[in-house]
């Protein structure tokens, strides 16, 4: 390293160390010195948020603005006040691929934790918005990010006791009577001094409490840390799959391992090192069974009672010889001339498995009354098997002439709101997508072309493009155009937009999720999924 640049860096780190002196990062700069760990503050004895002030600092969240001080009357940041409502909740910093801020660089030191708060939407912004991190944090600020936190915002008319009520924004009435209402920020002398600049010591009872309102309401979502993450193996190798699948949160394996044939014959790539390998890291298989997504064979073996039960027999047999944890039963392009049949064929291939202890799962379609799946008597479908898996993609699908989203939440919400009708939640898995399409476009703006491609290829793109990707918060997604020789345009799939359709998960209490595929998601992806978990076993 020159030496030039090295004078640069320690500069960088002592101002990065500056700006985080109310927060312990994960940084070795930012963490607290060795000699403060058990320093007591020579500043707080007269303060009120004594004993916060201490807890938080033994827990690691805050920290002294030098050794021996914690300067309880300092303004904070809002940056430092994201940073540390994140650490707070046991939330990860974010290197979101794309900004929500148009002010917080990705090289700054608190860019991850802004995203992390933004992608579960305590903290809002868009393509065009600022955030003004190095500003101080007003009460009345802080207040609506708490009452997004809990994701109540009062209810019916907001009224404030506060004598100083008429300086309350009125963006800002219901947030701030709810916080009053739950304890989080009371006032002083009947003032809530909404445009106040939020203290350092404000900040550590605050927390405090907020610590002690996650803590009483975690015990009701316990379950969630133990749910489904099911990931599909698609276009990578073994080696691959193994190390995508340790980045993630995915506890069970889909390997696309079996497939139906003409004779009855099932097409066995079962890979015996993923076996063992699941073992050692005690991850599930629940391998799929597909069907190539060909009408004519998949009629021919439904409608045969000879074929339909030499292949349940042929299942049956793999999962005993390879001790299976289960089957996903993917069957693409059925006729629906085939419903009884098919449901009949999921009857009796679950009646064999059952002695077997081996779970039997159905990948499904969004309900539309198409052709598409006129085969899925969903209620028949969800009575027979362990769980059904809606697959909570393809709004636009690869061929269609008009260009738009794979999965826009309005769509998935209602898709979701459908598929609840008759299947219950402790039996629902849904699946996101790890992909989105890249379109090619026409003067008229139709498409002539599409292409699948991983958030990996997505963010590769976008990071060459010109144009900045534009936030609609209509469908809570990204957009971006780029033009090679012909115009594209993408509808993103990253972090923020990932995250709103995996709360909609959460919020409806499915039994858990899956993603397809494994590895068409980014790093960062994984730890905006993460961050969700935390956050929902937080019961928040």
């Amino acid at each position: 390293m020159s030496p030039i640049r090295s004078r640069l860096l320690t500069k960088l780190t002592l101002l990065a160390t500056a700006a985080m002196t109310i927060i312990t990062a994960s940084a070795s700069s930012l963490t607290i010195p060795a000699a403060e760990a058990d320093v007591t503050f020579q500043d707080i004895s007269d303060s009120y948020a004594y004993q916060s002030i201490t807890s938080l600092h033994a827990k690691g969240i805050l920290a002294g603005t030098q050794p021996g001080y914690f300067s309880p009357k300092k303004a904070v940041t809002r940056a430092e006040w994201v940073t540390a409502l994140d650490r707070t909740l046991g939330l990860k910093p974010v290197q979101a691929s794309v900004s929500s801020y148009r002010d917080v660089s990705k090289q700054a030191w608190y860019y991850g934790w802004i995203e992390a708060a933004s992608q579960l939407d305590v903290v809002q912004g868009g393509s065009s918005a600022t955030f003004q991190p190095n500003s101080p944090i007003t009460r009345q600020e802080a207040a609506l990010m708490i009452a997004r936190l809990i994701r109540s915002t009062g209810s019916g008319e907001a009224v404030s006791t506060f004598t100083d009520a008429d300086k309350i924004a009125d963006w800002a009435l219901e947030a701030v009577t709810t916080v009053n209402r739950y304890g989080f920020m009371k006032g002083e002398d009947n003032r809530f001094r909404p445009t106040s600049s939020l203290t350092r010591e404000e900040t550590a009872a605050l927390l405090e409490r907020l610590l002690t309102y996650s803590t009483q309401h975690a015990s009701k979502t316990a379950s969630t840390a133990s749910s489904i993450r099911l990931g599909w193996q698609y276009d990578q190798s073994v080696q691959q799959f193994e190390s995508s699948v340790l980045q993630s949160n995915i506890n069970t394996l889909s390997p696309r391992w079996f497939f139906l044939n003409e004779t009855g014959n099932i097409s066995d790539l079962t890979d015996t090192s993923l076996l063992a390998w699941s073992k050692q890291h005690q991850k599930k298989i629940w391998a799929m069974v597909g069907n190539r997504s060909n009408l004519t064979m998949t009629h021919q073996i439904l409608s045969s009672d000879v074929l339909r039960n030499k292949t349940i027999t042929q299942l049956v047999n793999v999962v005993s010889t390879h001790h299976l944890d289960g089957l996903v039963i993917d069957f693409e392009n059925v006729d629906g001339q085939d419903r009884t049949q098919f449901t009949l064929f999921i009857q009796q291939l679950k009646a064999k498995l059952k002695s077997l202890n081996a779970v039997l799962a159905i990948c499904v379609s969004p309900d539309y009354g198409t052709d598409w799946t006129a085969a899925f008597d969903y209620k028949q479908l969800g009575a027979a098997a362990d769980y059904l898996i809606l697959m909570g993609y393809d709004e636009h699908w690869g061929g269609s002439s008009i260009p738009g989203s794979v999965s826009s939440l309005p769509w998935l919400r209602e898709s979701v709101r459908r598929f609840l009708l008759t299947t219950d939640p402790d039996k629902a898995i849904l699946a996101l997508p790890l992909f989105t399409r890249n379109w090619t476009l026409n003067a008229s703006g139709q498409s002539v072309a599409s292409s699948d491609i991983s958030l990996i290829e997505q963010n590769q793109l976008v990071s060459r493009s010109t144009s900045k990707p534009i936030w609609h918060a209509d469908i809570q997604q990204y957009t971006v155009s780029y033009r090679d020789t012909q115009l594209h345009k993408l509808w993103l799939e990253e972090g923020r937009s990932f995250t709103r359709k995996y709360r909609l998960g959460q919020d409806k209490g499915v039994a858990g999720f899956a993603y397809w595929y494994a590895g068409g998601a980014s790093s960062d992806l994984w730890s905006s999924v993460k961050n969700a978990d935390r956050f929902a076993q937080r019961g928040l």
